[in-house]
């Protein structure tokens, strides 16, 4: 009796445990790795290259212009060094609100990039859920650990490139 009642009970947790297949995947670097991510980022990466050229160039001249007024501290009537010294905050100020707003723009545009190629590559991250048969696609951040089989980061790269 006590072999039937440990042969049912093992029958009945046996079935009841399934196989889970779990994966993780990045899906932001999955879309701006593939080949359509890396040509559609060319035209915001020479924005944001042409932004931080005029960034620098803005740094470099008030770098210039705080070198020439220590410079010219001593020589400098009082009023005039405040004039200038208060001409020198305000460019700084500027500079500020400059990178601030071209950080901003550049992650704008990175969203917009994102957004743009988001329906391909859930297309292709479900067929490959499909073809892999996944119960469970978690984001790579998300999780604590994950072995390098888990994670498809590469594998929606490769069927991104693939379908397109």
């Amino acid at each position: 009796m006590k072999k039937l009642i440990t042969a049912i009970f093992t029958l009945c947790f046996i079935t009841s445990v399934q196989a889970t297949e779990v994966a993780v995947l990045d899906f932001r670097a999955a879309i701006l790795q593939s080949n359509i991510g890396q040509e559609a980022a060319k035209e915001p990466k020479q924005k944001v290259a042409a932004m931080d050229a005029r960034l620098k160039s803005e740094q470099e001249s008030l770098e210039a212009d705080a070198n020439n007024l220590k410079r010219d501290e001593l020589t400098l009537s009082e009023e005039e060094f405040k004039k200038r010294r208060a001409e020198l905050a305000e460019k700084q100020n500027k500079i500020r609100n400059m990178a601030a707003n071209m950080q901003r723009q550049a992650k704008e545009l990175e969203q917009q990039l994102i957004q743009s190629l988001t329906p391909k590559g859930e297309a292709a991250l479900k067929a490959l859920i499909e073809e892999r048969k996944l119960d469970l696609v978690l984001n790579r951040q998300l999780s604590l650990y994950a072995s390098g089989a888990s994670d498809i980061t590469d594998e929606l790269v490769e069927r991104i490139n693939k379908d397109n």
